[in-house]
């Protein structure tokens, strides 16, 4: 499952697209992409999609299958596969997660997201050509989380449950551990520099995404006041109180920390580039 097939995918005027000597035999893929591109989903997203469909492609290239006589019983053979698979670069099978599951296998959450990028592209195929069937199941109607969410004065602002398909794997639900709060004051005394404390503190204080993080800008963040303007997943804008300790860390690192730079990014590295969220 891990081989390339003459099959990859590649960067192409800010879009993804597969490449390679089998690439013509999934123009639809390249569509969908486009299609997500245009609707302005972020381009880790489409990304991510793209992975998980060449991951796919690939798959149905290995056992003979065209990409237009995709069955429910071929996703099912796929998810099996998936299931199966060994993932490359990880440590071998004799090493067990506390879940019981082998450390080289896929994990539910990412099968799950490749089973999410096929029903996409189907939907988008089905979209263009209405007799067209998307072989993913749909799930039992989704509920509402409470009964007041389908009444009220506000009940036009609540959002529907989606569908989830059928085919989809039981993932784990389990609560995060919490730190101690001296368990906490010594994870930020560990780092060395003013600005890996200021990061780690607005991660662990105020529940900032990595990525959040570093596209943060100067002027998102009033220290006086204690607040943050956060940029988040799909462009979405929110306010989010800050710590008081936190925003001691970061005041401390604009004022003798931070390279002088033009960027308006608040973290930088060491030459006055903005960070990668990697």
């Amino acid at each position: 499952m891990n081989s390339d097939c003459g099959l990859s995918l590649e960067e192409r005027e800010g879009g993804w697209a597969l490449a390679g000597q089998m690439a013509p035999q999934f123009k639809l893929v390249d569509e969908y992409l486009a299609y997500l591109t245009d609707r302005n989903y972020s381009p880790k997203t489409v990304r991510a999609y793209g992975y998980d469909l060449l991951a796919f492609c690939r798959w149905l290239l290995i056992a003979g299958h065209p990409l237009a006589d995709v069955s429910t019983e071929v996703l099912l053979r796929f998810l099996r596969a998936c299931r199966e698979a060994q993932v490359p670069g990880r440590a071998a099978p004799n090493v067990i997660r506390l879940s019981g599951r082998r450390l080289d296998q896929y994990a539910a959450t990412t099968i799950n997201r490749r089973l999410a990028a096929i029903s996409g592209l189907f939907a988008f195929a089905a979209m263009r050509d209405p007799g067209m069937k998307n072989p993913v199941p749909k799930g039992r109607e989704a509920r509402w989380a409470a009964s007041g969410e389908r009444s009220g004065m506000l009940v036009h602002t609540a959002r529907r449950p989606k569908n989830r398909s059928s085919l989809r794997l039981r993932e784990p639900r389990r609560l995060p551990k919490a730190l101690s709060q001296p368990d906490a004051a010594e994870l930020l005394a560990s780092f060395h520099t003013w600005r890996d404390r200021a990061i780690a503190g607005l991660m662990l204080y105020c529940g900032l995404r990595s990525a959040e993080v570093l596209a943060l800008d100067v002027a998102d963040v009033d220290v006086g006041g204690r607040w943050l303007q956060v940029l988040g997943k799909g462009q979405r804008e929110r306010r989010v109180p800050l710590d008081a300790d936190v925003a001691s860390v970061i005041q401390v690192y604009l004022l003798a920390e931070r390279p002088e730079s033009v960027s308006a990014r608040l973290f930088l590295v060491a030459k006055g580039r903005t960070g990668d969220s990697r």
